[in-house]
């Protein structure tokens, strides 16, 4: 028996029309999946008035929003704030620690990739374009590395770069990375891949005790990027410079605060996920097809 060759229909349409819906339908899901994403900065903030007109006056034009948070500055830290950004975002924090407030800034975020810096002035608001666009070519966090080719710093001690090269020497052998370094705060993420850090329950641990507890110190960075190579989340580092402090004194305690983070480098082997697996399958981003891009959306 003979098949024709002629074009059938397929339910009720002509050929022609079904491939055509199809290039449109994919054209659409392209455009989707390149948009602009929304970009929110999270400001942890005490006391540090002074330095933020140099720390808000170089962020980029286009963020989606600056989240402030602040640990109840006893300066004008938030007036000043409001002062050179209207549109800031102020969340006033209760517990104590670096950790608490990075925590409340991401449970806080609407945009869709959340970016960390601190207000001291050490961490320069331009190199921000550069963290994204490392998400945006198939990163799941990006991490800033003072260690790495082209960064460096003019406020590590030679105690503190001892310190900090022992604990990323620790972290890759125990989570089998390649990480230049471990303890910097300057970081980018994907919003959808925070819940599977366990943001929330930092959040809900700051909500119940004003005391600085497991993950609400300078340990937060440690926890958030070891928990991301246990999860087998894509962790990119890019260089990244740091600059003396502008204003007032620095809140970390080298000894007590190395020992945190030490205690997170050694706890954070047994974390229990909640979740089985991160949601970036349904993520529509980034410009580069399907790195990210979501199987259902194509």
């Amino acid at each position: 028996m003979t098949r024709s060759l002629e074009p059938t229909a397929l339910n009720g349409h002509h050929p022609q029309f079904v491939r055509q819906t199809t290039i449109r339908a994919a054209a659409a899901a392209t455009r989707q999946r390149t948009r602009t994403p929304r970009v929110s900065v999270v400001l942890p903030t005490l006391n540090e008035a002074k330095n933020l007109e140099w720390v808000l006056t170089r962020m980029p034009a286009d963020l989606h929003e600056v989240v402030l948070v602040d640990g109840r500055s006893t300066d004008d830290t938030v007036a000043e704030a409001k002062r050179l950004r209207p549109d800031v975002r102020v969340v006033l924090q209760s517990a104590k620690g670096k950790g608490a407030a990075m925590a409340l800034g991401f449970a806080n975020v609407t945009g869709d990739i959340a970016v960390v810096i601190d207000a001291d002035g050490s961490m320069d608001p331009a190199e921000i374009p550069g963290m994204v666009g490392a998400l945006l070519s198939g990163a799941d966090v990006v991490k800033g590395s003072r260690a790495a080719a082209g960064g460096g710093s003019l406020d590590l001690t030679a105690l503190r770069r001892a310190g900090n090269w022992g604990l990323t020497f620790l972290a890759n052998r125990i989570y089998h990375q390649h990480w230049r370094e471990l303890c910097y705060g300057y970081a980018a993420f994907w919003t959808d891949v925070l819940p599977l850090l366990g943001i929330q329950e930092i959040v809900e641990t700051a909500e119940q005790t004003h005391e600085m507890v497991y993950g609400h110190g300078f340990e937060i960075e440690a926890i958030l990027f070891c928990r991301a190579a246990r999860a087998n989340l894509r962790v990119a580092e890019v260089f990244s410079f740091e600059h003396e402090r502008r204003n007032g004194e620095s809140n970390l305690a080298t000894w007590s605060d190395g020992w945190r983070v030490l205690t997170a480098v050694r706890k954070e082997r047994r974390y229990r996920f909640a979740d089985a697996m991160v949601a970036r399958n349904r993520r529509t981003y980034p410009v580069v097809p399907f790195v990210h891009g979501s199987q259902d959306a194509a």
